[in-house]
């Protein structure tokens, strides 16, 4: 058992995350494709659901395979429907840090430094992203709200911040590069590689997290 979880349902989840990345990430949508990307989080979500994961924690990585799901079809209105699914699961998550962890703010440094460099990150966005995003720049600015909360909450004391808090980064970072492949650069050298940073980083943070969450 790895933290308590079949090592079957990670080693399948782990399998069809590396084939989404080799072969899936620069194609157009396709069957296939939705349920690769969306089996990758959904069958490692099953073991972890059987170890008996924290009931938020474990509602969030759903809201997030359910997110993987919508976002993997094409048009506006499923696009709007994952980020609301991920929006949902960003809140779940921050609530599962405050129930397993109660964290305490401004513990140290870094639980200042943290949160501070995020409201600055936040507040860029309304210079390159907000303008660009059309019907959505509602949605987009109160998605940008909820990944600073769960960044911030995630730098306090006393989560662990090796999983984590590496974990909330890597899925901003991963948000931050989706977003700009969305609605600034969605071609060149950029447009090329983005799909494989985004997933990447968006994979690992759920690991990092449930790490945290289960360790």
């Amino acid at each position: 058992m790895i933290y308590g979880i079949g090592p079957a349902f990670l080693l399948i989840g782990a399998a069809l995350s590396a084939a989404y990345l080799s072969w899936f990430c620069q194609r157009g949508p396709s069957v296939a494709k939705t349920l690769v990307k969306t089996g990758a989080v959904a069958v490692p979500a099953v073991g972890i659901s059987l170890a008996g994961a924290p009931g938020w924690a474990l509602a969030g990585l759903w809201a997030c395979a359910a997110g993987d799901f919508l976002l993997s079809r094409p048009g506006e209105s499923w696009l709007k429907a994952g980020i609301g699914a991920f929006a949902i699961g960003h809140i779940l998550y921050v609530i599962a840090f405050w129930v397993q962890f109660a964290p305490q703010f401004g513990g140290d440094a870094l639980a200042w430094a943290v949160p501070v460099a995020l409201i600055g990150l936040g507040l860029s966005t309304e210079f390159w992203l907000a303008p660009r995003t059309g019907g959505l720049k509602i949605p987009v600015r109160f998605y940008v709200l909820l990944i600073m909360a769960m960044g911030a909450t995630a730098a306090q004391l006393p989560i662990p911040r090796a999983t984590i808090l590496a974990g909330a980064l890597s899925f901003i970072l991963s948000d931050l590069i989706l977003s700009v492949e969305l609605f600034v650069v969605s071609g060149g050298i950029f447009g090329r590689i983005a799909p494989f940073l985004i997933w990447f980083f968006y994979y690992a943070a759920q690991a990092l997290l449930f790490m945290g969450f289960l360790g």
